[in-house]
């Protein structure tokens, strides 16, 4: 699975993109609203693995995108839509470098996602998760017109650097409907 838009290619993860791997889950900044602790190089190493395997299954379960700027060919964050097939529901998310924050990429990536989800892989829903004090992940759900569907307390482990604390969550969702009516 291959998606264009205006400023970006999203493309399935290779086996040369360890780089962007270990940049994205190495950055404290990064990483921030994640649960996952940063990862060192064989971390990231054993991670690009497991997202190389899941593109091998059939049906492909987890799509691991990779984010490239089209105007100069830097290889710049990661998206993923992994679908439950039994509710067939995608659930969507992206990271991407500070550098590239408020330039409008996540909400071109979240449109384009939208659009694969419910044009192209034909789910009932879209659902995204975020931590309630991630800001700018839930300007940009509301703004691609995805509602607030639940507030979860304290229902997930954050591990940063061996530590363990219980976050809240927040879930975003939209149905196919809701996406024709836009």
């Amino acid at each position: 699975m291959i998606i264009r838009t205006e400023r970006l290619i999203l493309r399935p993860f290779q086996a040369d993109d360890l780089d962007l791997i270990y940049r994205l889950y190495s950055d404290e900044t990064v990483m921030r609203y994640m649960p996952y602790d940063l990862m060192d190089l064989s971390a990231a190493r054993k991670h690009l693995s497991r997202i190389l395997r899941d593109l091998q299954e059939e049906p492909v379960l987890n799509h691991e995108l990779a984010v490239i700027r089209q105007d100069t060919g830097t290889k710049t964050g990661r998206c993923h839509i992994q679908i439950d097939p039994d509710t067939e529901t995608g659930m969507i998310g992206w990271l991407l470098p500070e550098e590239e924050w408020n330039h409008g990429y996540a909400t071109e990536i979240t449109e384009a996602l939208k659009d694969c989800c419910f044009n192209t892989l034909h789910l009932h829903r879209m659902n995204a998760l975020c931590n309630p004090d991630n800001i700018r992940s839930r300007h940009v759900l509301e703004k691609c017109g995805f509602r607030l569907e639940a507030h979860y307390i304290r229902k997930v482990r954050y591990i940063r650097y061996g530590k363990e604390s219980w976050e809240d969550e927040l879930e975003y969702a939209l149905l196919q409907t809701e996406y024709a009516d836009q």
